[in-house]
């Protein structure tokens, strides 16, 4: 009878955590970019070096990625302040 028990509770235990993998292994939103896009379109006309910039953020590099949003940005003529709300949209 204990062996059986056991057996139960190593097969619950296998299929909740075969269950819960997604749940920790889940890649990204790859939707956030696109927030980075929409709400620099509301000050700006939009094109692929917005994209790309934005797409810097969006990668999951945390800090770096955000910073190399702005500096890219920048460049094209986007406020701090824009620049800064757009990039940390995408990292999001």
């Amino acid at each position: 009878m204990r062996k059986a028990v056991r057996r139960i509770v190593a097969a619950t235990g296998v299929l909740m955590a075969g269950a819960a993998l997604p749940l920790v292994v889940t890649a990204p939103a790859h939707a956030a970019p696109q927030h980075c896009v929409a709400y620099l379109k509301n000050h700006y006309t939009v094109g692929p070096k917005v994209r790309d910039a934005c797409k810097a953020a969006g990668r999951g590099d945390g800090a770096s990625g955000i910073k190399l949003c702005e500096n890219m940005l920048h460049v094209i003529g986007v406020s701090a302040y824009h620049a800064k709300a757009g990039c940390n949209l995408a990292d999001h």
